[in-house]
């Protein structure tokens, strides 16, 4: 996959249809096995924060008690008519409601924006969309501190396989100086199986 340019502004998309969308519906251990990339790169260790960071879906970072990653955690995923509805157990109490839309396209509402806590200076696009029985997720966060700016992006594509969820993930981030001439850009793909858990119902 070729990243557009940053400066652009504009979000990776994939062809999109509808009809070509998976069945992601089931319930998954929310630690991964890692399937492909280096030891070194980012990683999907916990199903959760993945959605609930990277990829922003509203929701699943307000917990009740703090998400505490471990080998009893789950990630649930029912299919609704605009895409799933995502429940997270962490097996100790914590418990997170989120939702993954079928379709998405543009600049996620400010209001939203600060619900997910997100600092006033950053701007998040989120797209998806379906193709070849997958379902793909582009998101773009700008960002701006102090004397620098940057953008994060993450493509991540998620498929039923071996009655897991398997998620290919390929992450692009650009850090720029606004007063001192420097730029930074590190890259990774990487990809994570999570296996069939028991249903929390």
């Amino acid at each position: 996959m070729k990243w557009p340019p940053f400066k652009e502004g504009t979000l990776v998309t994939l062809p999109a249809d509808a009809a070509q969308c998976p069945d992601l519906a089931g319930t998954y251990r929310a630690q991964g096995e890692r399937r492909s990339g280096e030891a070194g790169s980012a990683s999907l260790a916990d199903l959760r924060d993945f959605l609930a960071y990277p990829l922003d879906l509203p929701g699943l970072r307000e917990t009740p008690t703090p998400w505490r990653a471990s080998p009893q955690a789950i990630v649930s995923f029912s299919r609704t008519a605009a895409g799933w509805d995502v429940l997270a157990l962490d097996g100790q109490g914590a418990r997170a409601v989120g939702r993954l839309p079928l379709r998405q396209a543009g600049p996620i509402p400010p209001a939203s924006a600060a619900a997910a806590g997100l600092p006033s200076r950053d701007t998040v696009q989120r797209a998806a969309g379906c193709t070849q029985g997958r379902l793909w997720v582009s998101v773009r966060q700008d960002w701006r501190q102090h004397e620098s700016i940057g953008v994060r992006r993450h493509v991540a594509i998620l498929r039923k396989e071996a009655g897991g969820l398997l998620v290919t993930v390929q992450r692009e981030s650009d850090t720029l100086g606004m007063l001192l001439p420097w730029y930074t850009n590190d890259s990774d793909l990487f990809q994570n199986w999570f296996a069939p858990a028991a249903d929390p119902a």
